[in-house]
């Protein structure tokens, strides 16, 4: 009985030893948009982003559906589904934006944006080495491009799930942090997660990202 207990144990711990190190492979050398740090605070850092392009898609439903199919319909894109049928290396993260801000004062939006009616746009940030002019044309009509100009944003780096409930208890962290340090916020806060649903939950990135002035 013993032994069967050490054998099982050491195939647990084995699995999830491979389970992490999957988890860290998968998405170590896949690109992201670049930035710089320019202030680490107690529970997130500011950062300046380059500009950077985007393929988006306009979607409804709730959080998760409305992500499954924005995903599946940008990553058709970028797999084969446009003008020359090439093939776009994968980027992270996958993102979503409160649009009710743009109405306000932000000039471009960022990732998903979820509006009033229920309709988010899903984005995902193309390789660094295309311009617009360079990325093939959309074979679907649903997808679009556009360039990003370079922001300044504050961003509060979580792990585990993003569920919708997470998402938004994180972003009422930011937002609180962001009114007490007196920051002059431009933007609605963007949920942006980087790894594969199967990832391994403690090494999961997500993050919370919200323009500031």
């Amino acid at each position: 009985m013993k032994k069967t207990i050490i054998v099982v144990s050491t195939i647990i711990t084995v699995a999830i030893f491979l389970w992490i190190l999957w988890s860290f492979l998968v998405v170590n050398n896949l690109e992201e948009p670049q930035f710089n740090i320019i202030k680490k605070m107690n529970w997130y850092e500011t950062r300046q982003y380059s500009d950077y392009i985007v393929a988006e898609v306009e979607v409804t439903w709730d959080q998760n559906t409305a992500l499954n199919t924005g995903f599946r319909l940008l990553a058709g894109y970028i797999f084969w589904w446009n003008s020359r049928n090439d093939s776009i290396a994968m980027t992270v993260p996958v993102s979503e934006q409160v649009k009710e801000w743009e109405q306000i004062s932000m000039t471009t939006p960022v990732s998903n944006t979820i509006w009033e009616n229920g309709k988010r746009i899903i984005q995902f940030s193309m390789p660094s080495k295309y311009t617009l002019e360079d990325l093939p044309t959309p074979n679907n009509s649903r997808v679009s491009l556009k360039k990003i100009p370079w922001y300044k944003a504050a961003v509060l780096r979580y792990s585990w799930y993003a569920s919708e409930q997470k998402v938004e208890k994180m972003k009422d962290t930011l937002l609180t942090l962001l009114s007490q340090d007196k920051q002059e916020m431009i933007s609605e806060a963007v949920s942006a997660q980087y790894n594969p649903p199967l990832s391994f939950p403690l090494t999961r990135r997500n993050e919370i990202i919200i323009r500031i002035k």
